[in-house]
């Protein structure tokens, strides 16, 4: 329904209200869009979007950019990570007297910079890795974090993988499920999904190797692993190249 999803409360006489019959997503085709792209981004199967008669797809070729789209049992992606907000005003600070100057000290120089397995980080759990970074999961999905198998080890320790922050504790029944949000001294963060509970809080800081949660299944999950991302600069990167 694109001519009131500006203004939900303003409805016109005469106005059509497209109300799906099943859960799900009511989805309108943009230029580009394929049918696997659709279904991956919705965490549904082709197959359901082709089966639903309202639909009237021949075939997944035959997917057009203005076609509106019943998605049955698609669920939204989770919501984005929020960044803390550390704000500090200074309200008409006394000026200073200008410092007496200082000899120059000598030029040093420049410190290379560490290794990505020198970076500070530890792993957050140990076991085997079961789905990489970078992965391909089909239309235009990648894994974005690196797996690590718990092998039926339910509930084992989840640890913090550096000192930090706690800014985010969240739940959701899809995607990440139960999952913690660590904000690192360098703005770095990093984040610990599919828990099945949690030992934090909001706002509390956390020390390395800390027990921040368990493992779990939570979300959209096959079997017990921690999900694990690494955010450096507002973008996810490849936790291998800077664990240990």
């Amino acid at each position: 329904n694109p001519e009131v999803s500006d203004d939900p409360d303003l409805l016109l006489v005469g106005e059509q209200i497209l109300i799906p019959s099943v859960n799900g997503i009511v989805y309108h085709v943009k230029l580009g869009d394929t049918l696997s792209d659709i279904a991956s981004f919705y965490q549904i199967d082709v197959q359901s979007i082709l089966a639903f008669v309202s639909n009237d797809i021949a075939s997944p070729d035959t997917v057009i950019e203005g076609m509106v789209l019943v998605l049955p049992g698609g669920v939204p992606p989770p919501p984005p990570i929020p960044a803390a907000v550390a704000a500090v005003e200074a309200t008409n600070p006394e000026p200073e007297p200008a410092p007496e100057p200082a000899p120059e000290p000598a030029p040093e120089p420049a410190p290379e910079p560490p290794p990505p397995a020198s970076t500070g980080y530890i792993w957050p759990f140990s076991g085997s890795i079961s789905s990489y970074f970078g992965e391909y999961r089909g239309g235009n999905s990648y894994h974005m974090g690196l797996d690590i198998d718990a092998f039926g080890r339910y509930g084992a320790p989840v640890v913090a993988a550096a000192s930090g922050t706690v800014v985010l504790v969240a739940s959701v029944d899809w995607g990440l499920g139960t999952y913690i949000a660590i904000r690192h001294p360098d703005g770095s963060e990093t984040v610990y999904a599919h828990l099945s509970a949690v030992y934090v809080a909001q706002g509390q800081s956390v020390a390395q190797g800390e027990q921040i949660g368990a493992i779990g299944c939570t979300g959209y999950c096959t079997g017990p692993h921690l999900h694990f991302e690494l955010w450096i600069g507002g973008s996810r990167v490849d936790p291998l190249a800077y664990l240990p």
